[in-house]
């Protein structure tokens, strides 16, 4: 874990307690070099990309972002918003903002009565334009609270 990441509050675990109000989760964050989704399963190629290198900077990349949100059974119909945020590490600069709606239909055939299911959302970066070398963070928020984050490095490639 980063510096930048421990100034936010985390949202505790969600706990299987019979009762207990459970909240849509992120269950998994990928920077990767291309992902999809097909029938609802998410396919991620070169997942865990730590670097990306480029010629000269500004820079954009053509990586993408993969991640899987659990939504519990009471919330599967609802709408979600997931924001994430690029910043650079070590100032906490915003470098760009992408925000998605999550609007899941009725839950698809073969889930079981109250049984929570997992969403697959893939998020292309080539539009985001990073300014300098250096550390990055991507922090997730779901429904407004913390997530998660992953942080990567990108370098410029030597002459």
């Amino acid at each position: 874990m980063n510096a930048s990441s421990t100034a936010h509050q985390f949202r505790p675990l969600r706990r299987r307690r019979y009762g207990a109000v459970m909240a849509a989760e992120l269950k998994s964050l990928i920077l990767c070099d291309f992902a999809q989704i097909r029938e609802g399963l998410l396919f991620v190629q070169s997942g865990g990309l730590t670097r990306l290198v480029a010629p000269k900077f500004p820079a954009k990349f053509a990586c993408h972002v993969a991640t899987l949100v659990w939504l519990p059974p009471h919330e599967a119909a609802s709408a979600h918003e997931i924001v994430m945020k690029v910043k650079n590490a070590a100032t906490a600069t915003l470098t760009a903002t992408v925000k998605v709606a999550l609007h899941e239909t009725a839950p698809p055939s073969g889930l079981q009565p109250g049984e929570g299911r997992q969403v697959p959302i893939v998020v292309p970066l080539a539009a985001v334009s990073f300014p300098a070398p250096g550390e990055y963070d991507l922090q997730v928020e779901v429904d407004e609270q913390f997530a998660g984050d992953i942080s990567f490095r990108v370098a410029e490639r030597p002459a």
